[in-house]
């Protein structure tokens, strides 16, 4: 039996890096922050580093207004459900009595013997 796992973490890591390198290839083609030159002397591959730092400050911007705003109505919710659990406290609870057993029948076929 081989072992057909040989390797298997390296190239799946490989793998990753491949895939983050193209997703980044295609957001930076997308965004502007990557730009392709071509001449007959040279090509090169253009990086605009003040446009992909401004993106970024954004995107992190957006980011902390999004968890603030989350924990803002998780708080929100929480502060209402404990209102509202706090105002059921405030009633009178009833608290219902037990009823009597019914009486059973006697069988007159053990009182007999």
């Amino acid at each position: 039996m081989t072992n057909r796992n040989k390797g298997g973490a390296l190239t799946g890591i490989l793998a990753t890096i491949a895939a983050l390198l193209l997703v980044f290839a295609g957001l930076g083609f997308t965004f502007g922050w990557v730009t392709l030159n071509d001449s007959p002397d040279k090509s090169t591959i253009e990086l605009n580093k003040t446009e992909l730092k401004e993106d970024t400050d954004q995107a992190v911007e957006a980011t902390e207004k999004f968890i603030k705003d989350s924990a803002a109505s998780v708080e929100q919710a929480t502060e209402e459900a404990t209102e509202d659990l706090t105002d059921d406290s405030d009633q009178e609870t009833i608290t219902p009595t037990p009823e009597a057993p019914e009486p059973q029948p006697v069988d007159s076929d053990e009182n007999a013997s």
